[in-house]
């Protein structure tokens, strides 16, 4: 199997964030046998609509997917761990994953900008 893609993701949680974190890696790892994380890290929230930290962490795989394949994979894990449309609005996130890069198309630039995104491809690259 060709798994020759590499991913970097940004998983993060407002509301039950560790235990959420920790169900959505436990998910990742089924779906990417070669994954790694980063140290979890709290944040600051960015936007209007949220009030409460996030619990942050980055994640590198391999993988033969496609960038649409790997969203729709990401969905659905938001999904089973309880994620609705309507999260957003209220500023209440079990969790949330985003692919911020695949191969070298970067997909999110600004979060890749983050301090604490740096720090985790950072922290990720040195193992």
């Amino acid at each position: 199997m060709d798994i020759s893609n590499r991913i970097i993701m940004l998983l993060g949680s407002n509301k039950d964030a560790e235990e959420n974190m920790r169900l959505a890696e436990a998910e990742l790892r089924d779906y990417f046998p070669r994954i790694a994380f980063s140290t979890p890290i709290y944040t600051e929230p960015v936007g209007t609509n949220y009030n409460t930290p996030f619990l942050n962490r980055i994640a590198v795989a391999y993988t033969s997917d496609r960038p649409e394949e790997i969203i729709v994979c990401f969905k659905l894990i938001e999904q089973v761990l309880g994620r609705t449309p309507s999260d957003k609005l209220i500023g209440s996130i079990p969790i949330d994953i985003d692919l911020l890069q695949w191969n070298d198309q970067v997909l999110k630039k600004e979060d890749l900008k983050r301090d604490y995104v740096i720090d985790g491809i950072r922290s990720l690259s040195a193992k």
